[in-house]
């Protein structure tokens, strides 16, 4: 015999296959079809379906066509598709203005993607200085310490943000890592500068970092790209002109991904 939780947790498995089965049978019969034929053919109990509908419908992932009394594709369901094709895009279009940063400021740059509680680096682009920050892909950071990481913590809608703020657990990787959530809000705003957001050494030892969101949809961000520099060559000129390449860079690859 199944203990609560299991049947429970087979229940909201069972929601989930439903779901899934309705917006992959509306794909299959051209986007087009009745209560009455969404439950027959997926053998769905007519009062679990109406439920599971209106559910849809109020989420956005399906309309109902009242006049043919039919329920079809909503807009939150082509945005879902939209959203994953500009994350499959993003690398290509980011790579070219990664190479523009790199060569216009000769400090290394990188692209990092949003991945719920962390960013992940995914491009990069090498200067040749010997002493030099290397852009390994596919190295995860926190959203506290690396710039990038608070670049898109600063663009989260204020809800999301204090979600994650809430559940957060710090640890630092420098002694100059933000030690509260206090402390982290405050510096996210005072570290913000023109749509810019900077790491003094937070996340590596004698790194400065400068960084701004990829704003999708809804100004939601994707991502972000940043340029990493050693402290001992960091002054007032190349910080002018790092912020002046990553907001013209920045507006570049946004431009492209609404485009395409």
């Amino acid at each position: 015999m199944l203990s609560n939780s299991e049947q429970k947790s087979n229940s909201s498995i069972k929601s989930a296959d439903r779901v899934l089965d309705v917006l992959e049978l509306l794909c299959r019969r051209g986007n087009s079809a009745s209560h009455t034929d969404i439950a027959y053919s997926l053998d769905i109990p007519k009062s679990s379906l109406t439920g599971l509908l209106k559910n849809l419908i109020n989420r956005n992932y399906l309309e109902k066509n009242h006049t043919e009394n039919t329920y079809l594709l909503g807009p939150a369901f082509y945005d879902l598709i939209k959203k994953g094709e500009n994350v499959k895009k993003m690398p290509q279009i980011a790579q070219a203005q990664l190479n523009w940063m790199t060569e216009k400021t000769l400090e290394a740059s990188a692209f990092y993607v949003f991945k719920g509680d962390h960013i992940e680096r995914i491009l990069g682009a090498e200067a040749n200085y010997p002493l030099s920050y290397r852009m390994t892909p596919h190295v995860k950071f926190s959203l506290y310490s690396a710039a990038a990481g608070k670049a898109v913590l600063h663009a989260l809608p204020e809800l999301e943000r204090d979600d994650y703020l809430k559940n957060l657990k710090i640890k630092p990787n420098t002694d100059k890592t933000a030690k509260t959530k206090k402390e982290l809000e405050a510096r996210l705003e005072a570290d913000t500068e023109n749509g810019v957001t900077f790491s003094y050494g937070e996340n590596s030892v004698g790194v400065i970092a400068l960084a701004v969101p990829i704003l999708g949809e809804n100004h939601y961000p994707l991502g972000a790209i940043s340029i990493v520099v050693p402290e001992v060559r960091f002054n007032e000129t190349l910080k002018n002109l790092c912020m002046e390449v990553l907001i013209n860079a920045g507006k570049k690859i946004e431009f492209e991904l609404l485009a395409s």
